[in-house]
């Protein structure tokens, strides 16, 4: 492979390559052919429109008066730990942020395993616990961006996007103990009810995330062809002809590339939610979020056969 095709590859895979920027009108009439080919897939955001889970519930806590029911469940702990944190600054003060973020969210897990121990306050300690890692992926969701380069604040978005995933995993192995121990102890109350849509949704917002980085890629410019074949003249020492040549394979590479990673993205995007929907049978769990799910699965896979 050549020298300047690894350039360009290792800095798609650092997702340079995914800016906003219209990439050289100049380019030749072949490439942009196959290109426009290569995208022939529709714009699975796009289509989807409204698809928008509904709003997660805060589990209902019977305050009995005490200090150990209010230091539970009046919210302050989440709140100072999580909720209301945004990232903010330089690459280091986000760093920084981000492991006190981390402690506060160990702190907070130990607060509501206590709170679990007591029966009555089972289900929604295990609802508050869950919910802190939703609470750091929005944290993360909604982070300062400061970069002053279009190319820099797509990195910075893009690369938080894709760190997602794990905290809706984390949340997902709480809510769904808390689900199997409520089922065998055949508890059913509004606070049931609030847990499982915590859990479908961890599948839901995991589709999404996925879904959307199939976006970017396939919607992905290429480099500036101009600007690439000028790197083999400059420091390969070949002809323009052979240049453009080179590029024109190289470009080819580099799209199958995206192209690729388009459709793992979207593969795994589709996994989720069909992951989802089997558990809400397993479980047979019939709430909005299940209806969300499914109708984000009928857009990106309609023949799925857990929509049947």
């Amino acid at each position: 492979m050549k020298k300047i095709l690894l350039l360009i590859t290792s800095s798609f895979l650092a997702f340079v390559a995914c800016s906003q920027t219209v990439s050289n009108p100049n380019k030749d009439e072949s490439t942009s052919k196959k290109e426009s080919s290569t995208n022939e897939e529709p714009n699975s955001a796009d289509e989807e429109g409204s698809v928008v889970a509904p709003t997660l519930k805060d589990p209902i806590v019977e305050n009995d008066g005490t200090e150990e029911a209010k230091s539970y469940f009046d919210g302050l702990e989440k709140k100072e730990f999580l909720s209301q944190y945004k990232l903010h600054g330089t690459d280091s003060q986000k760093e920084a942020q981000l492991k006190e973020m981390n402690d506060s969210l160990k702190k907070g897990e130990l607060l509501f395993d206590g709170a679990a121990q007591n029966k009555k306050w089972f289900i929604p300690a295990t609802i508050q616990k869950g919910s802190l890692y939703f609470a750091m992926a929005n944290s993360i969701k909604s982070q300062e961006n400061n970069a002053t380069k279009e190319i820099d604040r797509f990195l910075v978005s893009f690369n938080s996007t894709k760190e997602l995933p794990f905290y809706y995993e984390q949340a997902r192995s709480i809510f769904q103990q808390g689900i199997n121990s409520v089922r065998s102890e055949k508890i059913t109350d509004q606070n049931t009810q609030i847990l499982e849509e915590y859990y479908i949704n961890t599948y839901y917002e995991n589709c999404k995330i996925y879904r959307d980085l199939s976006d970017i890629y396939l919607n992905s410019p290429l480099p500036d062809s101009a600007a690439v074949a000028e790197e083999y003249i400059r420091y390969e020492g070949t002809t323009k002809e052979d240049a453009m040549e080179m590029t024109h394979e190289d470009l080819e590479a580099y799209r199958e590339e995206l192209s690729s990673k388009s459709r793992e993205m979207k593969g795994k995007a589709i996994s989720s939610c069909t992951s989802g929907i089997l558990e809400a049978q397993k479980y047979d769990l019939k709430n909005e979020q299940v209806e969300a799910t499914r109708k984000l699965l009928r857009v990106l896979d309609p023949n799925n056969s857990a929509l049947q």
